[in-house]
């Protein structure tokens, strides 16, 4: 008797979240087929301030300088870099590049407040000392192109305040790991989402390595004001702010000269800590949001405990593996298009081994990064 209630129980709640997921993919695929590159080109050009908050990144940020101070925008612009409480030779690196270009301002932090977030109490003072009308924010481990600022300022027609930019893992042939590609097709996943949701006005998700806003727009939401003490989320909760009352004025970037590219997290233990921590502020962002993540969550959770049960009830393996084969089928779809738009398509190959642990690692992550500690530098 028992058996019989746990197996219309499993499969009713499998078949619920399991239809919300389907659905939702599905106008995931129909608002990607609406993205489009953005056409502003406004006169006088308005100034760019490039922000980046860094700590301990002797290891890369000179190639990230590099790219950034190679930008071919005829507007005005600068760069605005936070010695975050570095104590490698970051400081030195910094002043010697500064040295060499006078639009390169370094900011110099010694100390922060106790409980605040260090990311984004970098970024406050970083946009309170600089004149950029326009903010584009990346991290000191990313490689920008030289075409990066002229092609996100073409996103800001009348109304937008927020470009969400695409970033990506480069996954050389013969030069990454299996844990590198995998991270590549999760990584794009989140950015097909994220690119899916702003075309529907539904900020789901974006990253803080690509992006860009209004000084006012910020000014005007009064910064991270409220969400100050969050570690994470100093990109996708300051896109809440602005879905409150206007979800219509942010949209994600999808012009190939505007990627970026980010590193990889090289060991198992470094890709669980990232993910642990960008699960942590997903209680803070708005009702409407937080209900289809829980929904997707849910689906993912269902989907476990009916693997977990299939032994037992061959009703509950029957739907564990109709389940698992629409998520597969509707997963690949809209991530082939995915693929398509960010010009991805060799990561194909690398979708199934994804799809195969993809609701076991990511309950896992949001589990403990809701109810347990990640660290984080």
């Amino acid at each position: 008797m028992f058996i019989t209630v746990l197996t219309y129980l499993v499969i009713g709640l499998l078949a619920m979240f399991g239809l919300f997921y389907i659905v939702l993919e599905v106008r995931f695929f129909r608002a990607l087929g609406t993205v489009r590159t953005g056409t502003s080109d406004v006169e006088p050009k308005p100034h760019v301030s490039i922000l980046i908050s860094a700590r301990n990144e002797s290891a890369g940020i000179r190639d990230t300088l590099d790219s950034v101070l190679a930008q071919d925008y005829d507007g005005e612009w600068d760069v605005w870099v936070a010695d975050d409480r570095s104590n490698d030779d970051t400081p030195e690196i910094l002043a010697e590049y500064a040295t060499r270009d006078p639009r390169l301002h370094v900011l110099t932090i010694e100390e922060i407040p106790e409980g605040v977030s260090p990311k984004k109490h970098a970024l406050s003072r970083l946009i309170e000392a600089c004149d950029g009308e326009v903010l584009c924010l990346t991290d000191a481990d990313c490689i920008v192109q030289p075409s990066w600022i002229r092609g996100i300022v073409a996103e800001f027609e009348p109304g937008i305040e927020l470009v969400a930019g695409h970033s990506y893992i480069p996954t050389p042939p013969g030069k990454s790991s299996i844990l590198i590609c995998m991270q590549a097709v999760e990584t794009l996943i989140y950015r097909v989402a994220g690119t899916a949701g702003l075309a529907m006005h539904l900020p789901l998700t974006s990253t803080g390595n690509n992006l860009a806003y209004r000084k006012s727009f910020f000014n005007s939401v009064n910064g991270f004001e409220n969400v100050l003490k969050i570690q994470s989320g100093d990109d996708d909760l300051l896109m809440q702010k602005l879905a409150t009352d206007r979800p219509w004025a942010m949209r994600y970037c999808i012009a190939p000269n505007t990627f970026v590219t980010t590193s990889g997290k090289e060991t198992l233990h470094e890709l669980w800590e990232q993910r642990k921590r960008w699960a942590s502020k997903t209680i803070y962002y708005t009702p409407k949001i937080v209900f289809v993540l829980s929904m997707v969550f849910l689906f993912l959770v269902m989907q476990c405990i009916a693997a977990l049960l299939s032994p037992f009830s061959i009703g509950i393996l029957i739907a564990f593996v109709a389940t698992f084969v629409a998520k597969c089928i509707g997963d690949l779809v809209l991530i082939l298009r995915g693929l398509r738009i960010f010009k991805q398509e060799h990561l194909l190959k690398w979708c199934i081994p994804v799809e195969i642990i993809h609701a076991p690692f990511t309950v896992l992550a949001v589990l403990f990064g809701l109810f347990g500690r990640f660290k984080w530098k």
